[in-house]
Parts: structure tokens; sequence; C-alpha cells
């Protein structure tokens, strides 16, 4: 019969308390011992719900006086090799490997004078075998806790990891590539990233920290907000890496774990593998199995593929005009070298929707979201599961003009994969379309607190705050995308609205002022400023502001700004005709036009309603 997970537990730990997790843990070390790569149920078999049951066949041979002997010692049984290399390509634990038939044996004859010919036992055979099962699998079980809990306890800082961040590897030694250590980090991030009991931190928030280079790991782990941080380095001396990591407790400020990995390099793909198993049963993950950890079987085994793809991700996630081409140059060298290679699909075509959405003149839009369509489906069709080729295509679905189609595809990458941030902060911006601002608040908290070094995430929370009417938690928000970036523009003309929806108007243009200076003939700011000055009662200077505006202000640009700085003074029909001829189609103007306090004196007019029926309607035809 099988053992039930409470038997185990109260047979071994007799007066312990041990979680399920680490049960599951040593069924895993068990299954390493018995067969290398400790995935395989050739021996021990999982029941759901119930426990585990031994299904390996078993054979007995006695002899008198010959006591029982099993080597788990692989430096007894397999030489090393003479470059001082094991045998197998990956390297774990010193543990020997063991055929799908345990054989339990005496000393041979060779080796003792005392043996006597086999004995055989034919009645009650199954109960032997299940007492010879019992004892080889108590003796391991107690051998593994012994070396890794001695006191009877779990290492302490493991059951508080809630939240990780996984570093670049470092590279050491020669010939040093700082891609191969984002690509390995990027791998680790996939793996766990999916996982309901740990929030792991994007790709997209530990790449800067891979530019920075200045900070410690403890010190990037509290900027993240997280309990731990893994780190490793990377050594590769000709076809051969190893790596070493090492898990850090934030809070302690010690390591709570660390191992060291061999491999060939061109076996880079299962070394990976193998960390991510050992990570996940590391943190006492609340899964059924450690190795049900997902593999990255949608990933590449083609090592000028995987360089390529890493070199991609590291333009991908910086965002910016230069680099997006960049990146998708590095993404297609990647499908050109692996034509089954998923994530470089998916990435290539969000690289494509991100250049059409920013309207980047490095490719026409409408030729950049064909590509964005054509990749992310490609991805899909080799990877349905791919929730970077459906965010893509959130943004097709926006270019297309179907919003609730947008939103429907992010609520699906993000079902997928919990810690897409792209995806969270894509459907935020979508969830504004509803009659309140709490869900698209609810669901930028989360992305915010999955990447807190995001300007994008810091940005937009403080902006929905604002326009929320919440300028005290908007200012916290908006101080933190400041101190990511002293010199953003953004933050700072937010910073500005902040102040002046707290009646602190003199802040407030004093912030403006300064944007001003930099930027004198900025058609935004002048606007603010003018609707700044007015409700200050210095209506000069308001037109003097507002003519500068107007002056710079191309057409079917800033209408709510200039509407807002007609209405404060008191042009109530000059705002009205602004935004009766507006042809504004972005959410964020919608947005404004639903939710901004600044509005507040016209939006009971009855023409309001249909200037806000035909700003959803440009956004969204199948809006009735």
């Amino acid at each position: 019969r099988g053992l039930r997970k409470h038997e185990i537990l109260n047979g071994i730990w007799t007066e312990n308390f041990v979680e399920e997790a680490n049960l599951a843990q040593h069924i895993y070390m068990v299954r390493k011992a018995l067969k290398d790569n400790g995935d395989s149920e050739d021996f021990i078999e999982t029941i759901p719900k119930y426990g585990y049951r031994f299904i390996g066949d078993v054979s007995e041979e006695f002899a008198d006086m010959a006591p029982l002997h099993l080597s788990l010692d692989r430096e007894r049984s397999e030489p090393e090799n003479t470059n001082g290399n094991h045998s197998d390509e990956i390297i774990g634990s010193p543990v020997q490997k063991l055929n799908p038939a345990i054989h339990i044996s005496a000393a041979s004859a060779e080796n003792t004078a005392l043996s006597k010919p086999p004995v055989p036992i034919t009645s009650n055979s199954r109960i032997i075998k299940w007492f010879a099962f019992a004892f080889l699998f108590v003796a391991i079980i107690s051998l593994i806790t012994y070396f890794f809990y001695p006191d009877g306890e779990p290492e302490p800082g493991i059951a508080k990891i809630r939240s990780i961040a996984i570093l670049p590897f470092n590279q050491i030694g020669g010939g040093a590539d700082e891609k191969l250590g984002l690509g390995i980090a990027d791998s680790l991030i996939s793996k766990l990233g999916n996982q309901k009991e740990i929030s792991v931190s994007p790709t997209s928030t530990i790449v800067k920290f891979l530019e920075q280079g200045t900070d410690s790991a403890i010190e990037i782990g509290e900027k993240l907000d997280v309990d731990a941080v893994l780190t490793g380095t990377i050594q590769r001396e000709n076809d051969t890496v190893r790596v070493n990591v090492q898990l850090i407790s934030v809070k302690d400020k010690t390591p709570t774990w660390s191992d060291k990995f061999d491999s060939k390099f061109s076996n880079i793909f299962a070394l990976q593998d193998r960390i991510s198993e050992q990570v996940a049963t590391r943190l006492s993950l609340k899964l059924q199995e450690p190795t049900q950890v997902e593999k990255n079987n949608k990933y590449t085994e083609n090592i000028e593929a995987y360089q390529a793809y890493t070199i991609g991700l590291y333009y991908y996630d910086q965002r910016s005009e230069e680099n997006l081409p960049k990146a998708v140059e590095q993404f297609e060298k990647a499908i050109k070298n692996d034509p089954n290679f998923a994530p470089a699909y998916a990435l290539a075509a969000d690289s494509y929707s991100l250049i059409a959405y920013y309207k980047f003149k490095s490719m026409p839009e409408a030729e950049a979201i064909a590509k964005a369509r054509q990749m992310a489906n490609k991805a899909l069709q080799l990877d349905p599961r791919s929730s970077e080729a459906l965010t893509a295509l959130g943004l097709v679905a926006l270019y297309d003009k179907s919003p609730e189609e947008a939103g429907s595809l992010y609520r699906r990458a993000i079902e997928i994969k919990p810690n897409n941030t792209a995806a969270r902060l894509r459907l935020a911006v979508m969830l504004t379309l509803n009659d309140t601002l709490v869900d698209a608040i609810g669901e930028l908290r989360l992305a915010q607190k999955a990447d807190p070094t995001s300007m994008v995430a810091n940005q937009t929370l403080t902006r929905l705050l604002r326009l929320n009417r919440e300028p005290d938690e908007a200012m916290i928000f908006c101080r933190k995308a400041l101190e990511i970036d002293p010199k953003s523009a953004a933050a700072r003309s937010y910073l500005a609205e902040i102040f002046e929806q707290k009646g602190e108007h003199d802040k407030a243009a004093d912030e403006l002022d300064s944007l001003l200076k930099d930027s004198p003939n900025d058609p935004e700011f002048n606007l603010l400023r003018s609707r700044v000055a007015a409700k200050n009662g210095n209506s000069n200077e308001a037109r003097a502001f507002l003519q500068k505006g107007l002056t710079n202000r191309k057409p079917d640009e800033f209408s709510y700004e200039l509407a807002t700085a007609y209405l404060f003074l008191n042009e109530k029909p000059k705002a009205l005709e602004v935004l009766r001829n507006a042809k504004e189609n972005t959410l964020i103007y919608y947005i404004h036009l639903k939710f901004d306090s600044n509005l507040d004196e016209i939006r009971k007019d009855k023409e309001f309603a249909s200037i806000l029926e035909a700003a959803k309607l440009r956004l969204d035809p199948s809006y009735k």
C-alpha cells in the first residue's frame, strides 16, 4: 500500500512540527538520491491528496552473518575522470545512480570468507519487500534530515520568503558577457514567475540593475521591497560552466542557502532547470511536488539563438526609440537560428507593438502592427500559453479600436503569468473605461508592487490617484517616480497638478515655472500655468500664459488643458467649444473628461454628455 503523508511526518519527525512543503522537499531529495535527475517516478509514485507509494522492483539476496550494505557514495562506485570532472554533464550532490531495479545484497563471496550460498525467501515476499523499502526509505530521509535540519527545524528565513528578486548573474574570469547572466536570470524568472504562492520580480525590473551595477544585493532587495534576493556568478572556461547561487534574506541580511552547479556550456538549459528546481525546493513553495516548477520547454536549445535572445531582451527592456529596433533585430536573429523559439517571437511581437504605440519613426505604424500581429500569432501557435504574446496582441487590439478585446487578452496574460507587469499596466488603462477608477488603481498597485522602480507604474498610479481625488496618496507615488528620475518632466508636471488640487497654488506655480525655464515654449506647461494663475486670481498672467500656449499648440493637442484654462478664466462657452471640436482619440484624454475635478463645473451640462460620448466613440467605434 502507499504511505499517507501524516504517516511519514509522524514516523520520522515525531517531536517536531514540519510543513508538508518540507516533506515534498525530502521526497525530492530521495528521488534525487535514487536517480540523479530528481524528477523521475521510477521508484516513488505520488498519489495526489494521499501520499507516496514505492513502485520499483525489489529483489532479495541474503547471506548468513553478512551485513546489509547499500553504498550511496559515488566516490566508491564511480571513479572520477582524469581531468577532475565527474562524468555527468550536470553535477549536483555526489550520490550514486541506481538502476530501476534496486538490488540489496550482502558482501560478495570474493570479499569475505564468511559468505554462504544465498537462501531464497519464497514466503511472505511482499511483506519482506515492503520492509526492505521502508528501511531504505526511512534511512535515506533520516540522513537527509540530519544533514539539512540537524536540530529538526527548517533553515532560518526560508519560511518567511514570499517575494523574491532574481538578479542578473555576474560572470567572472575572462570573456565576461553580462547578457549571459541576464539570460539565466530571465529563464529562472520565467520558470518561477507563474507560481501564486510567491511573487517574483519581472525581468523588466532586474535589468535596470544590470546597467547600474552600484547597489549591493541587499540594497536592491530593499528597493524592490522583496523578502529575498537570488544572486549568482558564472565562471566559464572553454565549454565548461560553473554557476554559484546564493539566496539572501533581505530582512536578516544573511544567506539562507547556497549551491554550485557544473555543466557543459552546451547544456546550459538543463543547468537552468536544475537551479530553478533547487530554488523552488529551498523556498518551500506549497506545490504538490517541487518538480512541478514549469520547464521552459518552449525555450531553445540552440546556443546562438539563446545568446541573440538574451541580447534582445536587454534592448527590449530599455523601451526606447533607439533600442527597440535593436531588440527586434536580435529576436529575429534568434528566430533564424531556431524557428521554433516561441519567446523570441513573443518579444519581437511586443517590440513591434510598442514601436507602433509610441509612434516611433523607425517603422510606419501600420507596418509595425502587422508585424506584431504576425509574430504574436506564431508565438501562440508554438506556445498557446505565451503571456508575452497575448500582451502584444492587446496593443494590436487597441490599434484595431477594440479595448474590450485588449482587456480580455491582458487578463489572460496575467492569469498565465502573474508577474507580467506590462500586462497589468495595460489592463489598468483599459479598466479606466469603467464607471470608477477603483479597479484600475487596484491593478496599478499590483504592478507597482511587482516593480517598485518602474517609472511607468509610479507615474500612471500618480495620475489616476489624482483623477480619483486622492492627492495625498498621489503625492507618495509621484515622489517615488522623482526618486527614480528627478529630471522627469512628466512627474514634475504631475507634482504641480497635485499641489494645484490641494489648493497650494504657489507651489504649483513654482514647479511649472521650473519646467518652463527648461522648455519655455511647451504648450502643455504654458496652459497648465495659465490655469494655476487663473485659480490664484492673476487673470492677466493667466491670459499671457494662455496666449503662449495657443501660439505653440498644434491642432488637436492638449484640448483638455486649453478648455480648463478657459474655464477658470470664466469663459465657459469657449471651453465647451474646444471640447466639442476636439479630435483626440486617446484613453488619457477620455479619462480626464470623465473624472477630472477641473471639469466639475460643466460636467452636468447637457452638451458635456454628448462631448463625452463622442470621445468614447472615437476611442471605440463599437460603443453605442
